[in-house]
């Protein structure tokens, strides 16, 4: 089970009970408490633990709470941690000076319990909310990092072919021609794949694809995900079958499911080997109907499952028959499991088979 990482609040006073008094306040929340006599051992202890929040008093004796301020916020390493003032001082000029340093409150002394307490639980909440933010806008820099990187590849790939033809056309056979067009063609085939895949993430990113749930017989999805899959499986020799009765009945967007569906039977096509098999299932499971496609296939490694669903590292491995892929197809399975309210997982064995499975909430008569 995944666990929260407590946030640590460091409270820096050069008086013992006030120590005290917010140590017990603050205790009142599920985080860490660090503490710091003054100034200087608040920056040392500051480059030890990085806390999440600071509670900085002003008169203090070696430094001062203005000037430890003043260098948090000149470090790029710390800049960033919020700090809450606690003062005795009540003048306007003081306060608008806290603020001028960087602070992102200020609390006179003596506080009112709960109001501190409010302030601290907003601060929190802000920086735990601009984490999250920055974690995505990196993930997705990188993420587009790689796309760019992708396209740019092929696009290579195929001009140097073209360039190849038209420089080299009279000392080139006709099958030599043929065989380059072949692979123009394959790699055009590819790049165009990786550019649908790439739109239809961005449409689900910016809300563009609209969530449009009701009620499915996963049954049906199963029959006509597989009716269009056959001729693929049977150029490879495997055989493709789906069971489910008809009370497997979900609610969900059925283009969405449709989508999931058909990327995970394509990707276990793609690592089967000749003469394997996949299946698809379903199971009830209380709230959710739980859908798995399972195959014969190469498995996969255990350090590359934990990568297969995140966008900022890509995993797109060549299939048994040389298939290629864009990568981004377990993503997509991955945003719309999310939007339907379900989660997906895979289990899997190398050189056995993989698992590929999916929850969609079940549909529920009402009473």
């Amino acid at each position: 089970m995944e666990t929260t990482k407590k946030p640590i609040i460091l409270i820096v006073d050069d008086v013992p009970k006030n120590i005290q008094v917010l140590g017990t306040l603050l205790a009142k929340f599920n985080c860490e408490l660090a503490v710091a006599m003054n100034g200087q051992q608040a920056l040392d202890t500051v480059a030890k633990i990085h806390p999440d929040l600071i509670l900085l008093d002003v008169m203090m004796p070696v430094m001062d709470g203005h000037e430890t301020c003043q260098r948090l916020k000149s470090n790029p390493e710390t800049k960033d941690i919020p700090v809450i003032f606690l003062s005795a001082k009540t003048e306007s000029e003081d306060i608008v000076k806290g603020f001028e340093l960087g602070a992102v409150d200020y609390v006179t002394k003596p506080f009112i319990g709960s109001e501190l307490l409010a302030r601290v639980k907003t601060h929190l909440s802000l920086k735990k909310a601009q984490q999250i933010v920055e974690e995505e806008v990196n993930t997705k820099n990188k993420f587009f990092s790689i796309m760019s990187h992708d396209l740019r590849g092929a696009f290579g790939i195929i001009m140097s072919f073209v360039e190849l033809i038209q420089v080299n056309r009279e000392y080139l056979t006709q099958d030599e021609i043929d065989e380059l067009l072949n692979d123009i063609a394959k790699t055009s085939k590819n790049t165009l794949g990786l550019l649908e895949d790439l739109l239809k993430w961005a449409r689900s990113q910016t809300g563009a694809i609209k969530f449009n749930p009701e009620k499915i017989a996963i049954k049906d999805l199963f029959i006509e995900v597989c009716q269009k899959q056959k001729d693929i499986a049977q150029a490879k020799d495997i055989q493709l079958s789906s069971s489910a009765t008809e009370d497997k009945v979900i609610v969900g967007d059925s283009n969405m499911v449709l989508l999931i569906i058909r990327n995970l039977i394509a990707n276990a096509i793609k690592f089967t080997n000749k003469g394997g098999k996949i299946t698809v299932s379903a199971e009830d499971t209380g709230d959710f109907i739980r859908t798995e496609v399972t195959d014969t296939g190469v498995g996969i490694k255990p350090e590359t499952i934990s990568k297969l669903f995140c966008i900022d590292s890509k995993v797109s491995t060549t299939g048994t028959d040389n298939e290629q892929g864009s990568g981004l197809g377990l993503v997509l399975c991955k945003e719309f499991v999310k939007v339907n309210g379900g989660k997906i997982g895979v289990e899997s064995t190398l050189s056995e088979g993989t698992t590929v499975w999916f929850t969609i909430p079940k549909y529920k008569e009402e009473e």
